[in-house]
């Protein structure tokens, strides 16, 4: 696989816990950020998807009455 490199500076207790992670999971550190990335990403997705279905179900009455 390629990809970009990137710089990630992490404090002290945030390596720790990566490290702990990686660990006991037998997995790349680099593993599990790519999967924080990820998981991040389609939560960030899915509260957007939310929200906007939720402005529609409150606000869209009122907004067909505008148009």
């Amino acid at each position: 696989m390629s990809g970009n490199q990137r710089v990630v500076r992490f404090t002290e207790d945030e390596k720790r816990v990566l490290e702990a992670a990686a660990e006991r999971e037998g997995r790349s550190q680099n593993e599990i950020v790519r999967e924080a990335v990820r998981r991040y990403g389609a939560e960030r997705d899915a509260l957007r998807d939310r929200l906007i279905a939720d402005a529609i179900r409150e606000y869209g009455p009122v907004l067909d009455k505008l148009a």
